[in-house]
């Protein structure tokens, strides 16, 4: 299962695939048309250089971390991919996750793990389509969930 889920952790796709589509694959088809997207935030396995350098050209911010064994090439055509390993190698993992704000990412699978708690860690049909639409469902469900709001912490001390 695939979700592109915004900052206030609504479902905006969900593309249930078989273990045959890599992730990097899957996402093409995941990013929502409709919305002005300033950054993409996702894991190593979404990564390609082809992608990354196409949201840089887009103006779109592509942070998802590379391979460890990744290198500089110092081609036109790997420029952000070249930025980003120079910037890691130089200052570690950590401060590319700082500067691009990839804990963010964090929120999306406290939500993933909601609804594997909440709805269920497997999907209950057995065919692609069937799946796909409790797929939908269950988006459909985490963003009625989210209108009725969150929640706040206040200290009473």
């Amino acid at each position: 299962m695939h979700l592109s889920i915004d900052e206030q952790m609504n479902v905006h796709a969900i593309r249930i695939t078989t273990t045959e589509v890599l992730d990097s694959e899957a996402m093409d088809t995941m990013l929502p048309a409709d919305i002005p997207l300033d950054r993409v935030i996702a894991d190593g396995a979404y990564y390609s250089i082809e992608r990354t350098q196409a949201f840089s050209k887009a103006c779109i911010t592509p942070v998802i971390p590379p391979p460890a064994h990744a290198v500089v090439h110092g081609k036109p055509e790997t420029g952000w991919h070249d930025q980003i390993i120079a910037y890691i190698k130089e200052k570690g993992l950590y401060a590319f996750q700082n500067k691009y704000d990839y804990g963010v990412r964090s929120l999306v699978e406290a939500q993933i793990s909601r609804i594997e708690r909440c709805i269920g860690e497997r999907l209950l049909t057995q065919t692609l389509p069937s799946q796909e639409s409790e797929g939908v469902i269950i988006a459909n469900l985490v963003n009625l969930r989210n209108s009725f709001g969150r929640c706040v912490c206040v200290n009473n001390g």
